[in-house]
């Protein structure tokens, strides 16, 4: 079994331990625990994706305007040779 993670078993034992909160008395506060601990615990699951910043955004591909163009010239077309 590979060694397990400090900030992952930290992360998973904060979750619970605000999801038993959040589920004993449902507040507000409670509730922002919750998503805060599941963030942290998102980011230890994957530590790659660290925000938009961090990632490179894929070129935009050439070919999917040419399809949008084609698909509505036939339509057009039909209606012309009525």
């Amino acid at each position: 079994m590979p060694k397990q993670n400090a900030r992952l078993d930290a992360a998973r034992t904060a979750y619970r331990e605000a999801l038993e909160a959040a589920r004993a008395s449902p507040t507000p506060e409670a509730w922002a625990k919750l998503l805060a601990a599941g963030k942290e615990l998102s980011n230890a699951e994957d530590p790659r994706s660290r925000g938009r910043r961090g990632r490179r955004r894929p070129a935009p591909p050439a070919a999917e305007p040419e399809r949008a163009e084609a698909v509505a010239e036939p339509s057009g077309e039909g209606a012309d040779d009525r």
